[in-house]
Parts: C-alpha cells; structure tokens; sequence
C-alpha cells in the first residue's frame, strides 16, 4: 500500500508517493510530482532530501497512529 503526502512549497504543490519498504523498514519514494510536473528525489538537495525525508516518516507516523485510533474506536463500538 502506498501512501501519499502533500505539501506547499515556494516552487509549488509537492506531492510524493511513497511505501514503507519491507526490507529495509524504511521510506521509498515511488513518485513525485512538484507543480503538477514529474520530479526525482535525486533532483533535491541534500537538505532538501532530508527534510523530505523527515516529513515523510512524520506523516507515515501520523497515519499510523491515526490508524490505531481509529481500529480502536471501531473494536470498543462494535465490541471485537
């Protein structure tokens, strides 16, 4: 399953695709795109490829626990 994020730069809307590789347990980037156009990670700066990076494990974090909150919320209603 893929996740997306999304975020607004000075150069534009920046959206990435990206996994949470088996392997490895770490981010892989599918695709990206920055103003609606195709765009590379290797076309980032060092520190730009950082932060992505960081955003990018933050927002898988979120969705997790957003996950959890939510299975569990579903498990105390319907009692499973």
């Amino acid at each position: 399953m893929t996740l997306v994020f999304n975020k607004e730069t000075s150069m534009g809307e920046l959206v990435v695709e990206y996994v949470i590789s088996s392997v490895t347990k770490g981010v892989k980037v599918v695709e990206m795109t920055l103003a609606g156009k195709y765009h590379r990670f290797n076309w980032m700066g060092k520190q730009g490829q950082l932060e992505l990076m960081d955003d990018l494990e933050n927002h898988y974090r979120d969705v997790s626990l957003e996950t959890e909150y939510l299975e569990s919320q579903a498990e105390l209603h319907y009692g499973i």
